[in-house]
């Protein structure tokens, strides 16, 4: 029983994770921001063919996985993926596949380049270990189609605006381009409200009088979300911060997990135990409370 707890932590290592079936294993690959390219499809395919099922499984996380491998095909399949450049996801306590939109290179609406940013953070993370899970995801704008906000580290691509009112001729584009009701304009006078804004920057590409100016622009930072069991929403930790300082506070966060974490804890469970101060005293940043 003891061999067999071991050989599967060693195919687990190397992507395998048990199915139900006795003997049968899901294989799971390394995807970085939900990219594979045509010829990377193709390997797969054919890896599916040849000693799966001949389909692959889309996870929930831009992964994919291939299931119904046999435990005799695991080193046949392994070797077909590493020779096609294709390298093992990752499982159990270690910092999973990173994920992201498509950021600002294709969607309209996007601020920052998702795919860039996420390929430097898994260049740098992915598979390291950690004392539970860690889950990071890129999102390009508060449209979060990535839903960062459920992840042990969101980031979020965000523009501050400026108003310039002599720029102003109240046209109330920007008005109806913000879906928050963050603008009003009344007797010809236009307010912003602060507290509504969700820093989109929908008001500045809609404006056509340069009435609406980018003040910051940059990464807005979650931590301590999760769904499973017991969700959480992250908690909005730095607001359109720089790349240099969201790379800090990434680098920090991890940190502090591994420092203060307890058995089968996650970040926001940690953040719980020891409090938020203990953990912006971490970060040596002041975050928004």
């Amino acid at each position: 029983m003891a061999k067999k707890s071991r050989d599967n932590e060693h195919l687990k290592d190397k992507g395998f994770l048990s199915q139900k079936q006795d003997g049968y294993f899901s294989l799971r690959l390394h995807v970085v921001g939900g990219n594979l390219t045509s010829e990377n499809l193709r390997s797969i395919a054919d890896a599916a063919d040849k000693y799966g099922k001949g389909y692959v499984h889309v996870t929930s996380r831009q992964g994919i996985e291939v299931p119904f491998v046999h435990n005799d095909n695991t080193e046949a399949i392994s070797s077909l993926m590493d020779n096609a450049g294709i390298a093992p996801g990752s499982s159990g306590k270690k910092i999973r596949a990173i994920v992201a939109c498509q950021g600002n290179k294709v969607c309209s609406n996007g601020i920052i380049d998702c795919q860039d940013i996420c390929e430097k953070i898994d260049e740098k993370y992915f598979g390291q270990p950690v004392p539970y899970k860690f889950k990071i995801a890129v999102t390009g704008c508060p449209a979060s189609c990535l839903k960062v906000q459920e992840n042990d580290f969101g980031i979020m691509g965000t523009v501050q605006p400026k108003f310039v009112e002599e720029n102003c001729v109240t046209c109330g584009l920007c008005k109806k381009a913000c879906k928050v009701g963050a603008i009003d304009i009344t007797d010809g006078v236009l307010t912003t409200d602060p507290d509504k804004c969700i820093i989109c920057g929908d008001c500045i590409r809609v404006c056509k009088k340069d009435a609406m100016q980018i003040a910051n622009e940059g990464f807005t930072i979650y931590v301590g979300g999760k769904v499973g069991r017991k969700p959480r929403m992250g908690i909005r930790v730095l607001k359109t911060v720089s790349e240099p300082v969201m790379f800090e506070v990434l680098e920090r966060t991890v940190a502090y997990y591994r420092d203060n974490a307890l058995e089968g804890e996650r970040i926001i469970d940690v953040i719980d135990r020891c409090g938020i101060d203990h953990f912006e005293e971490a970060l040596q940043y002041s975050l928004e409370k």
